[in-house]
């Protein structure tokens, strides 16, 4: 079985042995929605215990591999998220703060857990942190750092450069084709040396 991925909908596609072609032809078997990702009746009725076994297994797949990227995306994404919480709890004190703020606790407390008993336990991320800040860096700068050496290097009072500026093309002269045209060129004989005068 193949499985294409489409815009709304995963066709499901069996590879059937043709004897005219010698060759196998694909075939439509169904299609299952995106949204929500269940085998029909039809499409359950047309396919084999075998098929159908595949089928299930990877729209499994499918989800797992959706849910564990959507994990990711938001570990990735918490630290931006806990930044923008601690901007909105400095300027709000109301009811819904106080619901957020209960809330952030007990997801904290669950997250810390699972930090520590993934091995990143707060010592230990301390501690390779601050080794890495008094370790010699080989690596390249950050950004900001960039920023601050180019303003420093560049002297007080020197203009900014100017931007590029495209020339315009010279136009060829159409002249000089129709005075080539008109004139008679002398040809050369055989040898390819010049006409005698």
């Amino acid at each position: 079985m193949q499985f294409r991925e489409r815009r709304r909908v995963i066709q499901v596609i069996r590879t059937v042995y043709d004897p005219d072609l010698k060759r196998g032809r694909s075939e439509l078997v169904g299609k299952i929605d995106k949204a929500a990702p269940v085998v029909t009746d039809k499409l359950q009725k047309s396919c084999t215990p075998e098929e159908l076994s595949e089928i299930l297994t990877h729209l499994d797949d499918r989800h797992n591999r959706l849910r564990n990227e959507a994990v990711r995306a938001g570990a990735e994404t918490l630290p931006a998220q806990m930044r923008e919480a601690a901007e909105y709890f400095r300027t709000h004190r109301d009811d819904d703060a106080r619901a957020f703020a209960m809330e952030i606790r007990l997801a904290w407390e669950e997250l810390k857990t699972a930090l520590r008993e993934a091995g990143f336990s707060k010592s230990k991320v301390l501690k390779n942190a601050t080794e890495r800040a008094e370790a010699p860096t080989l690596a390249v700068p950050t950004v900001a750092e960039q920023v601050a050496a180019e303003v420093v290097a560049e002297p007080v009072g020197v203009p900014p450069a100017k931007a590029f500026v495209r020339k315009p093309r010279a136009r060829k002269a159409k002249a000089s084709h129709a005075v080539a045209a008109n004139a008679e060129i002398p040809k050369a004989d055989e040898t390819g040396a010049p006409p005698a005068a």
